[in-house]
C-alpha cells in the first residue's frame, strides 16, 4: 500500500481490535474500496493526558511520509468516529516477539536476515534524524513471516535536541533492552537503538534477553555494569562477535551507524550462501578496532593501549613498541644498592597484573633482589619507553629511557667497570704464585676473567623476559596527537565523552598501524583525533553549562546551547562512523592498495574533520 489518499480518509471506520498496549489499543481500519489500515487509538483515560497526547502527536509528525520496506508507514492522524487515530500501514503477521517465543534458539541464517533489515531499517529513520529509543521484539511486525518492520515510534524523538519538547528529555525504554546511557537522556543517539538490536539479535539466536533480573531496576543496573554475556557456541563465531560489539557498554565501542550493521550481516549471509570468494575476512568489518581487546586492570573499560592511559579512569598504561631504548630502574639508592624487597614484589606482580604488556618476570627477579641500576625492557622505542617509566615510577622506584642498550647509562657503564676492577684485583694478587705451574696456572687465569665477564653481561641482562612482540611504532604525527589527547584527557570529566575520544583514538591507532612514516594519511588521522579531542572537550563543556539551565525552558540560551550540542555530537559521531568506513574499505580491498592511495577515502575523512574544524572555528 503505497499511500492512503485523502478521499479514502472520509470514509473510514473502526474494526476489530488487533492488539493494546498500557497506554493505546490497535485496530483494523476500513476504508473505502475494500482498503485496510492499522489504527492505533489513545485509550479513553489517556486521551486527557497531555504527555501521552504529545507522543501520539510526534509519532505521526515525525514519520508521516517515511517510506522503507522495513518500516511501518504512518499515514498521519484522521478522526475517526470521533476518535484520533494514528492512521498506519496494515501488517498481516506476528510480532517478533511472538515468533522468538515459538522458535527461539533461530537458526543464525534466519537470525542475519531478520537482523538485517531491521539495522536496514534503522538505518532509514536514522538518517532521516529519528532516534526510535524503544526497540524491542514486540515493536518489529513480520509481513509475510519474514519481512521485519519496525513499528511504534511513540517514544521516538528527533536526533537534534534542539528541536524537541521536554518529553524527548525524560528517561524513557524497555528495560530488557535499554541501553547503559538511557539513564541520561543528552547521551541517547542513534548507537542506543544499535545497542537495542543487540538484544534482540542475542535473545533471537540464545533464546532469552541478554540479561534477566527480579525487578526491571535490577536489569537496568545489569545493563550498565554486568559484562557481556556469551552466546552458545554453536552460533557462528562472527555473529557472536557482532553481537558482542552491539552490546558494548559505551557507545563508542559499538557500531556507529546501522549501515555498518547491515553491511556485516549482508557480508556474512553472502558467505554463508556461497555467493562470494573473495570478500576480505576481519574479526568485524567496520565494527570494532583491533587495538580495543585489552581491558584496564583498574577499571576493567577497553584500552587504546598506544594512549598510556585508560580513557574512563585515567590509570596508567605501558606498552611496547619496538625501538632502540632501554629503560632501566635507578633507584631508590645508590648504584649497586639491592631494590627493595617490597618494591621488587610490587613489580613483579605489576607485571603479571598486566600481560598485555608483553613482560614478565624473568629469573632474576623471580628468585633474587636485583641491584640498581637494572634494565626492566630493551630495543623498545622512546614513546612506549617513557610510557614504562611512568608506570615504574607510579610502582615508587626511579627510572629512566636510554637510547642504545644498558650500558649507554653511565651509572650502569661504572658498575661494569667496578665489577671488572674487581675481578682483576683478584687474577692479579691470585697469580703471583700462580704463573710458576705453567699452563694450568694460565688456565686458572682465564676462568677468572670469564667468570668476570659472565658478572657483567649478567649485570646488565634484563630482569624481565618477553611474552610478545613489540608493537610497529606509530608514525610521529599520529604519536604526536596520541600525547596531545593523553593529556588532554584529565580535563573532561564527563565519562562518555572521554568514551567518545577513545573510539575516535581506537580507530586512528588501528588504521594507522599499517602506515609507512611518509604516508599522507598520517597527518590526516592525526587531524582527526586533534579534532576529536575538540569536540569531546567542547561537548564536555557544552553539557556542564545545560546542567546548570532549565533545559526543558524555551529559553533562546538553553536553545543555543541544545543546538551547538547537536551539531558538535553529530559531526563526531559522523567522523567515528567514516573512520569505521574508512577501515572496511580498506579490508575490502586487501594488500592491493595502501591507504595513501584511498584518495576517495582520504576526501572523505578530510571532509569530516574539516567540519569538526569548523564548528570549532564558528
Amino acid at each position: 500500500m503505497s499511500s492512503a489518499p485523502q478521499g479514502d480518509r472520509s470514509g473510514l471506520r473502526l474494526g476489530e481490535l488487533l492488539g493494546q498496549g498500557a497506554v493505546a489499543s490497535v485496530h483494523r481500519v476500513h476504508g473505502p474500496g475494500g482498503r485496510e489500515y492499522a489504527g492505533k487509538v489513545l485509550h479513553a483515560s489517556h486521551e486527557q493526558d497531555r504527555a501521552a497526547a504529545a507522543r501520539f502527536a510526534q509519532e505521526a509528525e515525525l514519520l508521516e511520509g517515511l517510506r522503507h520496506e522495513h518500516l511501518v508507514r504512518v499515514y498521519g492522524q484522521v478522526e475517526i468516529e470521533g476518535r484520533t487515530v494514528l492512521l498506519m500501514e496494515l501488517v498481516e503477521g506476528p510480532t517478533l516477539a511472538e515468533r522468538i517465543a515459538r522458535e527461539a534458539p533461530m537458526p543464525p541464517k534466519i537470525v542475519a536476515r531478520l537482523g538485517r533489515g531491521i539495522a536496514d531499517g534503522l538505518a532509514h529513520a536514522h538518517r532521516a534524524g529519528i532516534v526510535h529509543r524503544d526497540l524491542k521484539p514486540s515493536n518489529v511486525l513480520l509481513a509475510s513471516g519474514e519481512v521485519p518492520k519496525i513499528a511504534d515510534f511513540g517514544m521516538a524523538r528527533a536526533t537534534s535536541l534542539a528541536g524537541v519538547d521536554r518529553e524527548a528529555l525524560t528517561v524513557l525504554g524497555t528495560p530488557d533492552t535499554m541501553a547503559p546511557e538511557c539513564l541520561d537522556p543528552l547521551a541517547v543517539d542513534a548507537r542506543t537503538d544499535l545497542y537495542a538490536l543487540g538484544c534482540i539479535l542475542f535473545e533471537m539466536l540464545g533464546g532469552a534477553p541478554p540479561y534477566s533480573a527480579a525487578t526491571p531496576l535490577g536489569v537496568l543496573k545489569a545493563h550498565r555494569d554486568a559484562p557481556i554475556p556469551e552466546l552458545p557456541p554453536t552460533v557462528p563465531e562472527r555473529l557472536r562477535r557482532l553481537v558482542r560489539s552491539l552490546l558494548a557498554k559505551a557507545p563508542g565501542d559499538r557500531p556507529q551507524a546501522a549501515t555498518a550493521v547491515r553491511d556485516a550481516l549482508d557480508e556474512w549471509l553472502a558467505e554463508e550462501d556461497g555467493s562470494t570468494t573473495a570478500l576480505a575476512r576481519r574479526d568485524a568489518p567496520g565494527l570494532a578496532p583491533r587495538v580495543e581487546r585489552d581491558r584496564c586492570v583498574s577499571c576493567g573499560a577497553p584500552l587504546v593501549v598506544p594512549l598510556g592511559v585508560c580513557a574512563d579512569c585515567g590509570h596508567e598504561i605501558a606498552h611496547l613498541e619496538a625501538g632502540d631504548h632501554t629503560v632501566l630502574v635507578t633507584g631508590p639508592g645508590e648504584p649497586g644498592d639491592k631494590l627493595d624487597a617490597t618494591l621488587r614484589e610490587r613489580l613483579r606482580q605489576w607485571l603479571n597484573d598486566n600481560p598485555a604488556l608483553g613482560l614478565a618476570p624473568g629469573d632474576k627477579l623471580d628468585k633474587k633482589i636485583p641491584r640498581v641500576p637494572f634494565s626492566v625492557a630493551s630495543k623498545v622505542s622512546s614513546a612506549s619507553g617513557e610510557s614504562l617509566a611512568r608506570a615504574l615510577r607510579g610502582l615508587g622506584m626511579e627510572a629512566t629511557v636510554v637510547r642504545g642498550g644498558p650500558l649507554a647509562y653511565a651509572p650502569m657503564r661504572a658498575k661494569s667497570r667496578t665489577l671488572l676492577g674487581r675481578a682483576a684485583v683478584i687474577v692479579l694478587s691470585c697469580s703471583g704464585g700462580l704463573w710458576q705451574t705453567g699452563w694450568v696456572a694460565a688456565f686458572v687465569v682465564i676462568g677468572m676473567v670469564l667468570a668476570a665477564g659472565v658478572m657483567v653481561v649478567d649485570t646488565n641482562r634484563q630482569v624481565t623476559r618477553r611474552t610478545g612482540h613489540a608493537l610497529r611504532p606509530l608514525p610521529d604525527p599520529v604519536r604526536g596527537a596520541l600525547e596531545r589527547a593523553r593529556h588532554g584527557l584529565p580535563a573532561i570529566e564527563e565519562r562518555r565523552h572521554r568514551q567518545g575520544l577513545r573510539a575516535v583514538v581506537a580507530r586512528v591507532v588501528d588504521l594507522a598501524r599499517d602506515l609507512a612514516p611518509q604516508d599522507e594519511a598520517a597527518q590526516e588521522l592525526a587531524r582527526a583525533c586533534d579534532a576529536a579531542l575538540a569536540a569531546a572537550a567542547r561537548l564536555d563543556g557544552l553539557d556542564r553549562q545545560l546542567a546548570a539551565l532549565d533545559r526543558d525552558s524555551a529559553s533562546a540560551d538553553a536553545r543555543a546551547m541544545l543546538h551547538a550540542r547537536d551539531t558538535w555530537a553529530s559531526r563526531l559521531l559522523s567522523l567515528t562512523a567514516t573512520l569505521d568506513a574508512f577501515a572496511s574499505r580498506r579490508a575490502a580491498a586487501g594488500a592491493r592498495r595502501g591507504l595513501a592511495e584511498e584518495d576517495e577515502e582520504l576526501d572523505d575523512l578530510r571532509a569530516h574533520v574539516e567540519a569538526l574544524e569548523e564548528v570549532q572555528r564558528a
